[in-house]
């Protein structure tokens, strides 16, 4: 795909979810981006299986805010990280709690609507095609009171 075209696609899409509450700023929620959760369910079970991370090729990602277990007043919390591209790393993917939340083209952002409580953000670097994260990855815990 052309990068005029996903562009063009990409604004159709975020045109089309205007209406949903957004999770982040400064980049770009999974319902815009068109990203699924790495999560698939079975047919069979109700277990969840995560696909496996890819050689990282150089890729790597360092989340410098939020800290480890700091603690926020408000559901605005500010995203930021450094991004290693290497060989095939393109964007990150934001989970929350093992949930997509989103993903980010640019190295800072805000997470909101995020419930009081302790919670996990891990960011994944992707590969270009949107579908192939790499094993360049970085989790800090942190605090919504």
């Amino acid at each position: 795909m052309t990068r005029s075209k996903f562009i063009l696609l990409t604004l159709l899409v975020m045109s089309a979810a205007i209406a949903t509450k957004p999770f982040l700023t400064g980049g770009l929620s999974a319902a815009q981006s068109g990203h699924s959760s790495t999560h698939e369910h079975s047919n069979h079970s109700d277990k969840v299986r995560v696909r496996k991370l890819l050689p990282a090729d150089g890729a790597s990602v360092k989340i410098t805010s939020p800290k480890e277990k700091q603690i926020f007043h408000s559901d605005q919390i500010p995203l930021q990280f450094r991004l290693t591209k290497g060989e095939r790393g393109h964007h990150v993917h934001a989970y929350v709690n093992g949930e997509l939340m989103g993903m980010f083209n640019s190295e800072k952002g805000t997470i909101t609507g995020l419930k009081p409580g302790k919670h996990v953000l891990e960011l994944r670097v992707v590969a270009e095609d949107h579908k192939s994260e790499l094993d360049a990855t970085d989790k800090v815990h942190f605090t919504v009171k």
